[in-house]
This record gives C-alpha cells, structure tokens and sequence, in this order.
C-alpha cells in the first residue's frame, strides 16, 4: 500500500557475529505527541531477533486501548480493553463497563481524542491510555502508554507521529516500556515520502566498530554469492564506476596475451570472449583463460591483505565466477548507497597495478583458497 512505512534492516556478517556474541536484539519505537505537547518514545514497539535482513511495516491507522498498571522492568504492557480504531480528529469516550463509544465532546482537529473516561476499576484511581498502530496484517500493536492515569471524567489526546527511532539493546521485548538503549539511537521521519519513488522507506544498517547508524533511500545491497556483499562495483582501473573503455581494452589485451600462450599449447582450439567483467561486490566473471592470468594475479594480491576467494567453473571450462570478499572488518564499514571504503579502494589498486607488470603465468585459482 502506498501509505505503508517501512524501515528495512540489513546487517554485515561482521556486524550479526558481534552483535549476537554480545545478546543484542533490534529495538524499534514510534513517537507519538501527548496532551502536553510533548514528543515521546516510551514502548519498545517491536524487538526483533538478529537477522541480515528485517523490516518493520505500518500503515498509518492508529487505534486506542487501555491498561491499569505501567509494568517495571522488562514486564510487557498488557491491555485491558479492546481496540478502538480511531482517526486523526474522532472523539471516544470509555464506558463504565471499559469499552468504547462515540462520544458527544467536541473534537480535536489532527488528535485522538478520550471525551470522558467513565471506566473505574476497584483498588485504582483511573486508566492509563494505550495509542497502537495498525500492522500489514490488519492488527493493532501499541506504541505508547500515557504514564499519567486519566481518572474519572477526565479527558485527553494524542497525536501518533510518522517518526520512529531505532537501536540495539539486550533482553528487550514488544510492548516493554522503554528504559534505555545500549547502542546509539538512530532517529527518521517518515512524515513525507521520498520525491524520487513516492513512497516511505528507509534502508538503515549499524556499524559495529564506530558505535554509529547509517540510513538510505534505497533498498539495501543485494546479497552475493557469499551473503556478504551487493552492488557496489569498481572497475579494473580502480574506478568506483562499474567497467568503462580503458577498463575493457586493458582485460581484452590481458586475455589475448594468456590466449596466444594456450592456442600455441592447445592448437588453436580455445575461443576468447567478447567481454570480460569484474565488478566490485565482488564478483568477477571470466573465462578460464582469463582466471590463469589477469585475475589470478589480482585475486592473489588480494587474498595477501586478508580477502577471502573462491572460484566456481562451468562445465566446459571456458568461464569461471570468482568471489571475493573482504576482511571482516572492511565488511563492517560498506554502507548502504555508500562508496566503497578507502581501504578497500587502495588494496584494490594495488592488486591492479600488480597485475600490469605482471607476466602471464600458467597458474590457476583455488576454489577454495582464503
């Protein structure tokens, strides 16, 4: 649906190891504005188990509940009543039996509104309201407890906001009150869509190391052959810009070369490509002719600084998939949109230029060389 907000997760290997080594679970809240005026975060809307990938929908409708107690610790809020949905400007009032009805007290333009709290509960002084939020599958959730109890005939408001917050925290579960994060907090508004897809979607992913929490408008990377990295490419020249000219006339030149060599041996029976690529997630797709030289020399320089290689032929031996994944530590800096990192960018240059002087060699790459 268009009115849907989605904030899509998406974690490294690196980042999943550590995290999950350390019992963290991913947290998620959403703001609404209370009778006051004021922007809180209060529940733990959603904690969710480590996963590489996790995405967390809702359609803006928003519904009422109530409870009698705040529960301490990590106790989940439990609901009294039965959920009431309730649009931005509607009025209810809660009966003496606890349910809801429409109600006679003027509105509130762009609230939820509670006209008259008539519900008493024995041993209580009054009610605290739930505001929830309606998920994919029809059902509302909560998202805030008022912390102040509405006692009889009393009245408030609340306001849901398309902002949500999100974070990493250990032994948390849905519907807990919120009681500090462990990791940095990440902070977007989905008030307004992107003008470029017209929809509200953000792409986030946390980086171990630096504490910090990046965020895009585009879906995360799509995973490779090895569930580690996506579509960030970098040209042979060491360009992040995918293949250009210089790029192919240097890999025609380089297979020619290995190709002259094993005609002479084979008699003239091995057929060259019309195009050889390698792109920077990092997947190289070649011949067999071309993983004997070009490719064996970068991947070898690569493997040197602590990249992982495996290599995959076709039946006929005339191409090869080679994979190539960086350290894990390099994994945990790529950002969703972001540039391939500094590092990464230099030991691939220096494999590159190591590849131009070299001599061809009658070499292979291991399948299962690391």
């Amino acid at each position: 649906m268009a009115n849907n907000r989605t904030v899509a997760l998406w974690e490294s290997a690196y980042n999943l190891g550590k995290l999950s080594s350390n019992g963290f679970s991913y947290c998620i809240a959403k703001s609404v504005l209370d009778s006051t005026g004021t922007l809180t975060y209060n529940m733990v809307w959603q904690s969710k188990s480590l996963a590489p990938r996790a995405s967390v929908t809702w359609t803006v409708q928003y519904g009422l509940n109530w409870t009698l107690d705040i529960p301490a610790g990590n106790a989940q809020v439990t609901v009294g009543g039965i959920w009431q949905a309730c649009n931005p400007g509607q009025v209810f009032d809660l009966d003496s039996n606890g349910l809801f009805q429409p109600s006679s007290v003027s509105s509130k333009p762009d609230y939820l509104k509670i006209g008259k709290n008539g519900y008493h509960y024995a041993g209580t002084s009054g009610v605290h309201i739930i505001v929830g939020v309606k998920t994919p599958d029809g059902q509302f959730e909560p998202i805030y407890v008022d912390t102040t109890e509405l006692a009889l005939n009393m009245s408030s408001w609340y306001q849901p906001q398309e902002k949500a917050q999100w974070w990493y925290e250990k032994g948390v579960q849905s519907t807990t009150m919120i009681t500090g994060a462990v990791s940095e907090v990440c902070d977007f508004d989905l008030t307004t869509p992107n003008p470029s897809t017209n929809t509200y979607y953000v792409s986030t992913t946390y980086d171990y190391d630096s504490g910090s929490w990046s965020t895009a408008l585009t879906p995360p990377p799509q995973a490779s052959l090895t569930g580690m990295l996506g579509s960030q490419s970098i040209g042979a020249d060491g360009s992040n810009d995918g293949l250009d000219g210089n790029d192919l006339d240097k890999i025609r030149k380089d297979v020619k070369e290995i190709m002259d060599i094993l005609n002479k041996i084979s008699g003239d029976k091995v057929q060259a490509p019309e195009t050889i690529d390698y792109f920077f997630g990092l997947l190289i797709f070649a011949t067999a002719a071309a993983a004997l030289h070009g490719v064996n020399t970068i991947v070898n320089k690569l493997i040197d600084k602590g990249y992982g290689a495996t290599a995959t032929f076709t039946s006929d031996k005339r191409s090869a998939t080679v994979t190539i994944t960086p350290p894990p530590k390099l994994q945990g800096l790529l950002t969703v949109g972001g540039a391939v990192p500094a590092q990464i960018t230099t030991d691939w240059n220096a494999a590159v230029a190591a590849d131009s002087v070299d001599k061809p060699t009658n070499g292979g790459v291991s399948t299962t060389k690391s």
